[in-house]
């Protein structure tokens, strides 16, 4: 379980390594979220590299401070949307069998636009990264909404454990 000012470790090439979260969404005064679920975070370090890396492979979309346009809203810096891939607190299976990380990680988006990813109507999150580092859960998979809403990044991933 993540709760606000959690740790995570970023499991994509969008640009950072750790992030820090700030919301818990889906719900008033929600306070953990489990797997498979979206968390508002910001990008706390952002990776070193070396001149001698291609700049190709990088992709650096995630900044470490985000400004919001409309100056009304307080405080002056937008999240990231994460998606929980993989949490320390372990997790019950419909089997019996119980699952648990080393690390909570997650995956970078950012918010929907009008029309998602190929003209789609839905409000899909717009993943920043071109690569997924590690395995996936289960139960992201097993998830019929959610696998519909992640199917792309689902396929770019290792595995699925």
């Amino acid at each position: 379980m993540v709760t606000v000012e959690s740790k995570l470790i970023a499991s994509d090439n969008a640009g950072a390594i750790t992030f820090k979260c700030i919301k818990v969404f889906g719900g008033y005064k929600r306070r953990y979220a489990r797997l498979g679920e979206v968390v508002g975070s910001i990008a706390v370090t952002r990776r070193v590299y070396d001149i001698n890396m291609d700049k190709k492979i990088l992709a650096k979309k995630v900044k470490k401070k985000r400004k919001q346009k409309s100056k009304k809203i307080k405080p002056n810096i937008r999240p990231y949307l994460t998606l929980l891939v993989a949490t320390k607190k372990s997790t019950n299976r419909k089997d019996g069998s119980y699952i648990k990380f080393d690390e909570n990680r997650v995956l970078t988006f950012s918010e929907p636009t009008k029309f998602g990813p190929a003209g789609k109507s839905t409000m899909i999150p717009n993943f920043l990264g071109t690569r997924v580092f590690g395995p996936i859960c289960k139960e992201i998979r097993s998830t019929k909404w959610l696998n519909e809403k992640y199917r792309s990044i689902i396929q770019k991933s290792k595995g699925v454990i």
